[in-house]
């Protein structure tokens, strides 16, 4: 690899590509031009994140996440010896089931609380059972209700975001430059098709961030896609990745677009099938031919 090449992936990673300084520098070709050891460049670019890549990294929200979690222990065990129960807590090696653990002792408590207080009022502790189930009768009654109301919100809003996901991505979809232009509309019904296997591939989701589209990580996805390198990708990018290996883009008139540049003689891939939205199958051959008749007079 070029040492310029390696540099500019590097300043990339933190968006100085444009520095002063790195421009003075790779403005002399004796140093850009310099070969550097692919194992070297490789590593590095690989093995050093910039504060985002990082942020989104899961091996290092894995190695934070325990300290994080430790304050929260240190404040149940607090909590659970003041109340009785804090050899329990202690037994207990999971943070999200201590949080169970204290809400159940703490409601056993209350209600034996409850249970003295109407046995030392006689006639009156019997009344304010009484008043108290039906306190609680309706407070389920309204619980259920208010649980049925989020539940009918929460799917006409899941309903209606993916309505507006696959509006976007369409929108993406329709406005690229296919190569097979008769094939009109099953280009893009192609292309999805081939988008969301990528993304299942990749092990990335898509969702809709305040109307742009944003790859997540389908294991965390409250952290961003990122690359091989840690770099992030764009959704835009990614589509362009996608579509360019399946040869379905239409060729520039540079040719760079496809490997080994325009004076190579192209290639096109074997027949792929795929399974669109419908049902039906299509076969991209077709595609890969008409890139290959494009190439082909771009030579000419």
């Amino acid at each position: 690899m070029k040492l310029g090449d390696l540099l500019n992936n590097l300043a990339a990673k933190i968006g100085m590509q444009q520095d002063p300084a790195l421009v003075d520098l790779l403005s002399s070709a004796e140093l850009s031009q310099h070969e550097v050891s692919d194992d070297f460049a490789g590593r590095l670019d690989t093995e050093l994140m910039s504060l985002d890549g990082a942020k989104n990294n899961r091996d290092v929200l894995n190695h934070f996440k325990p300290i994080i979690l430790r304050s929260a222990d240190d404040k149940f065990a607090i909590l659970a010896e003041k109340y009785g129960f804090g050899s329990e807590m202690q037994a207990e090696q999971s943070t999200y089931k201590k949080i169970d653990l204290l809400e159940s002792k703490l409601a056993a408590q209350l209600e034996d609380l409850k249970a003295k207080v109407a046995s030392a009022g006689g006639a009156k502790g019997e009344e304010v059972t009484k008043l108290t189930k039906q306190v609680e009768d309706l407070q389920k009654q309204l619980a259920d209700e208010k649980a049925a109301k989020e539940k009918e919100i929460a799917d006409y809003k899941s309903a209606t975001a993916k309505q507006q996901l696959d509006m976007l991505v369409n929108f993406e979809l329709n406005g690229k430059r296919y190569a097979n232009q008769e094939l009109g509309d099953t280009n893009v019904a192609i292309a999805r098709a081939l988008v969301d296997k990528a993304l299942n591939d990749s092990k990335a989701v898509l969702v809709n961030e305040n109307g742009v589209l944003k790859l997540k990580q389908a294991e965390t996805p409250s952290l961003d896609y990122f690359d091989e390198s840690h770099k992030a990708v764009t959704f835009g990018d990614f589509v362009n990745r996608v579509l360019a290996e399946k040869h379905l883009l239409e060729v520039s008139s540079g040719g760079d677009d496809h490997q080994g540049g325009g004076n190579q003689p192209f290639t096109p891939q074997q027949p792929t099938r795929i399974k669109l939205s419908n049902g039906k199958e299509a076969d991209t051959s077709s595609i890969d031919a008409a890139a290959a008749a494009a190439l082909a007079d771009l030579a000419n």
